[in-house]
């Protein structure tokens, strides 16, 4: 019996090595396969990721002014130079008239463009010149005497919106309620029309980078009560396919 029972022990042993020596090997290769997995999981995602950005970029027109075009903004504040090459008056601001023609509100007899008299000329009587920038200058046929016989120029009342510097920096109310966006310049054009408002991006109010241009005709303005409001008759969404103003300076 001992004979036989030792033959039999050492069957056993070599079971159990073979066994061993198995399981090492299968460990060994899921160690590999586990090994290049991330690899291989990572590869998709990379791939997907640039197409992000152009997901949330917005696709806006650029707005470039006409050749006859500048900013009210750039208006006031300029000289008027008469015919003797003297300065007679300064820009004080620009009228919006009801017939699309506008004028301009001039002082004179001030100092620093403080003080003074101020009164209306039509654009009809004045020539404005831009330069490659949109800058405007001013001249008129007139000498500064001329300037006595002009009708004083007065308010209505406070934000009555009819001037253009009433108009700039000013929040109004978007078609949707509770909605809001920033005037922050007008466009117009040498004979004294105001064709575009320029307004801020963000729909509260708050100035953002982009400047976009809408037709003067979409704001809505409450002349003459001194308490009116100002509309934009856009929604939030129509906001988002207007152009940008291209930047001249």
């Amino acid at each position: 019996m001992k004979t036989y029972l030792a033959p039999l022990g050492a069957a056993a042993l070599l079971a159990t090595l073979a066994a061993c020596s198995g399981a090492d090997t299968d460990m060994d290769t899921a160690h590999t396969d586990t090994a290049t997995a991330p690899y291989a999981d990572t590869t998709p995602t990379d791939t997907t990721m640039p197409a992000t950005p152009t997901e949330t970029a917005l696709a806006r027109t650029a707005y470039v002014m006409a050749a006859d075009e500048f900013a009210a903004s750039d208006l006031i504040g300029d000289d008027i130079v008469g015919a003797d090459g003297e300065t007679i008056a300064t820009v004080a601001d620009v009228l919006i008239g009801n017939d699309d023609q506008g004028q301009i509100v001039f002082r004179n007899g001030g100092v620093l463009g403080i003080a003074g008299e101020l009164g209306t000329l039509p654009f009809t009587s004045v020539s404005v010149k831009l330069d490659a920038n949109h800058e405007p200058t001013i001249t008129a046929a007139l000498v500064e005497k001329s300037l006595d016989g002009v009708a004083e120029f007065e308010q209505d009342g406070v934000n009555d919106y009819r001037l253009a510097s009433e108009l700039i920096g000013t929040n109004a109310e978007l078609s949707v309620a509770d909605n809001y966006t920033r005037i922050t310049n007008l466009l117009m054009n040498t004979d004294g029309k105001v064709n575009h408002a320029v307004v801020t991006d963000g729909v509260s109010g708050v100035a953002g980078g982009d400047r976009l241009v809408i037709a003067f005709d979409d704001v809505t303005v409450a002349q003459g009560d001194g308490e009116g409001d100002v509309i934009v008759n856009k929604t939030p969404d129509q906001l988002k396919t207007a152009s940008v103003l291209h930047a001249t300076k």
